[in-house]
């Protein structure tokens, strides 16, 4: 892209922008809402996930696991761990109750997938960190529906065997489809004394309830529902003014 003066202008990066400098980004074509959040996803698929080592009694490696798919590409653990001995140099004197040694384990939200348990340490340059837990994507932002159980709506009945609720929650947009809702009512021309937040990708702890994701306070438990009838106020505020969750 160039400007009218034939300089190359350089391609809009969510990192280190401020809010005025998105919607001056938008408002000259540089950028679209769904461009930023296709942004937000790529930096969550490189950098969000597990940054520790499973400490074990003999330190030996374990078997590859996969776990729950975040930012469309499921989560991959290390296989090395860390012999608990070289972390307590006196542990061949200890008396106390059996020590919890790290482990990998079917969650109890999903089965089929696994996480980390027990005694872990931190991984030394492990380019991730594990920061998100749930992504308003479809297919992976609940539990109760998950993959092809959030179907869109246009996409034809859901699988035989989906929960009942997953066919109201299929029609709750998520985050790209609410991003391509603003890019087609807006364009470059966003209301930004209506919406000052238009655009702007916000997450939250798990704490706060948002009626188009999983929100269990961070419990890994197998919930019927594991998504709110509602918003909680300051995630719809945030909503209407231009906010995407």
């Amino acid at each position: 892209m160039f400007s009218q003066a034939g300089d190359k202008v350089r391609p809009f990066r969510v990192e280190e922008a401020t809010i005025d400098e998105l919607h001056q980004a938008i408002r000259d074509g540089r950028t679209t809402c769904v461009d930023v959040v296709k942004q937000y996803i790529a930096r969550a698929r490189a950098c969000n996930g597990p940054a520790s080592l499973l400490v074990t009694a003999d330190g030996a490696p374990v078997a590859p696991a996969t776990g729950a798919v975040r930012a469309q590409a499921p989560l991959k653990f290390p296989t090395e761990t860390v012999k608990a001995s070289t972390l307590l140099p006196d542990l061949d004197q200890y008396q106390g109750p059996p020590l919890e040694f790290g482990r990998m384990e079917a969650t109890s939200s999903d089965p089929s997938v696994q996480q980390q348990y027990g005694m872990i340490v931190g991984k030394p340059n492990a380019g991730q960190l594990n920061a998100l837990a749930t992504l308003n994507l479809r297919g992976e932002r609940s539990v109760t529906c998950r993959g092809d159980y959030d179907r869109h709506p246009d996409d034809g009945p859901l699988p035989e065997g989906a929960p009942a609720v997953c066919e109201i929650f299929r029609r709750q947009p998520d985050a790209l489809e609410q991003a391509v809702a603003l890019d087609k009512q807006y364009g470059c021309n966003p209301d930004l004394e209506r919406m000052p937040l238009y655009g702007v990708v916000f997450s939250f702890k798990d704490a706060f309830d948002t009626k188009d994701m999983r929100s269990t306070g961070g419990g890994d438990a197998a919930y019927d529902i594991d998504f709110p009838a509602r918003d909680h106020i300051l995630i719809d505020q945030l909503r209407k003014k231009g906010a995407i969750i």
